[in-house]
């Protein structure tokens, strides 16, 4: 009997050990699976798991896995999310901690001031150096508040103007901890343009004032000294009168057409056709107005140059531009060449304005297409300039796609040269967003007397 109870405590004893075994094993499973975040599928653990009643445990278990994995992978989804977001973002945005080290910077960030190249992990001194940037971030730090201020950075030979403001936010890497965001909009292009306005505004109001000065003379001495100005006098002053009338006149339209080429570009109406007949057609206008033994106009159009889309009307006007200033600052020229060859490869028609009059000075050849430039202001102003003229010529090139140059040699000549795409490629009239203020000319016959393209010479 006694043997018997040996043997039955001893299969007894094995299947609790062998039990507790399981359990034990099934307790590793179950903590591995909750450290690495996995669901625990006990099929082996089954039947104990029965009989002990923590089947119930292990699906509550497996539910919160389950809820947290979900939790886990909509955090990342939303973390991509604002990664995509703030990197299409064009302002730049840096989240840095309280020992001025990046945290987080998005593309443009990195575009605006390494170039493209990763600054997360370096610190902002390295980044960037403006003593008012760092004053609005050591102010933010002490107040916690919004703050917004346009600050000049320096890099090296650049110069960038941005709208900075910083505010506290929760840290990214430290529970618990407060890290600063710092968003920036690059402004620079919007202070090149706010100095550009301020500049036209002070041109505009300087050309206005001139011809406005001797209209009002004028007009005060025929009114108080009536009496003793004789009728030749009397029809002087009124022709210096309707001179700078006209001049005025011719100064507001051009400014108008400006608005109106600016506001709406679609005004340039592209035809497909040949271009050495317009060639011709400007050269023959102005044969009545050279000396015949001494000057000539010459048309020289390559053969492959043929049919291609432009305004007639507006290229007419670059045309008339450039070849009146050849009249007006070297009439002692003895050739005008209005040339037009095709450069296959850019897929462009490059046409020039050539003649062999005085040049112009090297240093003045970039600025030549700027508004109201001169060379020689005082020569421009007897001339009647309005100042628009280059400025004209290049908008509507532009206008069309092409671009415009200037290539001079004092004492040689000057070759001025538009080049027009041979297809289409945008929208006819879509500018450039750059592009600056320019006018057109619209005046006709009153141009051969008050409008000048701001060239020193032809």
């Amino acid at each position: 009997m006694l043997y018997l109870l040996t043997i039955l405590l001893l299969v007894v004893s094995f299947l609790l050990f062998r039990h507790v075994l399981r359990l034990r094993r099934f307790l590793r499973e179950l903590q591995d699976s909750v450290s690495s975040q996995r669901r625990l599928l006990p099929a082996d653990f089954a039947t104990t798991l029965g009989k002990i009643g923590v089947i119930g445990l292990v699906d509550s278990i497996n539910e919160l896995i389950d809820s947290n994995d979900q939790t886990i992978i909509q955090k990342n989804d939303y973390s991509g999310q604002i990664d995509v977001i703030l990197g299409a973002v064009q302002e730049a945005v840096i989240v840095f901690n309280e020992d001025h080290v990046v945290e987080y910077a998005n593309r443009s960030s990195e575009k605006l001031f390494r170039d493209g190249l990763p600054i997360q992990g370096l610190h902002l001194e390295s980044v960037f150096s403006a003593s008012i940037l760092q004053e609005l971030l050591d102010s933010a730090a002490k107040q916690g508040g919004d703050e917004s201020t346009q600050v000049k950075i320096e890099q090296g030979a650049k110069k960038r103007w941005v709208e900075a403001s910083c505010t506290k936010v929760q840290s990214i890497n430290l529970e618990g901890g407060h890290s600063t965001l710092l968003v920036m909009y690059d402004i620079t292009k919007l202070k090149g343009l706010e100095v550009m306005r301020r500049e036209f505004v002070a041109n505009v109001s300087h050309e206005l004032r001139t011809p406005l000065t001797i209209i009002k003379g004028f007009a005060e001495t025929l009114i108080d000294d009536k009496a003793t100005i004789d009728r030749k006098m009397r029809h002087r002053f009124m022709g210096k009168i309707l001179k700078n009338a006209e001049r005025l006149n011719l100064l507001v339209e051009d400014l108008l057409t400006i608005s109106r080429l600016e506001s709406r570009p679609d005004q340039i109406e592209s035809v497909e056709q040949p271009f050495k007949s317009l060639l011709n057609e400007v050269a023959e206008s102005y044969r009545n107005r050279i000396h015949t033994n001494e000057q000539k106009i010459e048309v020289i159009v390559a053969a492959a140059v043929g049919s291609f889309p432009f305004d007639r009307y507006r290229i007419n006007q670059v045309l008339d531009n450039l070849i009146e200033n050849v009249f007006r600052y070297a009439p002692e020229f003895t050739s005008i060449k209005l040339e037009a060859v095709l450069e296959v490869d850019l897929g462009l028609v490059r046409c020039s304005v050539i003649d062999d009059g005085s040049g112009i000075p090297e240093k003045d050849l970039p600025h030549l297409f700027e508004r109201f430039y001169r060379v020689d202001k005082g020569r421009s102003r007897e001339t009647g300039g309005t100042g628009l003229g280059l400025s004209i010529v290049k908008h509507i090139v532009q206008l069309h796609g092409g671009t415009v140059e200037a290539e001079s040699k004092v004492g040689e000549g000057t070759r001025m040269s538009f080049r027009l795409p041979i297809k289409q490629t945008q929208s006819l009239g879509q500018a450039s967003a750059d592009l600056e203020y320019a006018g057109n000319d619209t005046h006709g016959d009153q141009r051969n007397q008050y409008e000048g393209t701001d060239q020193g010479a032809g």
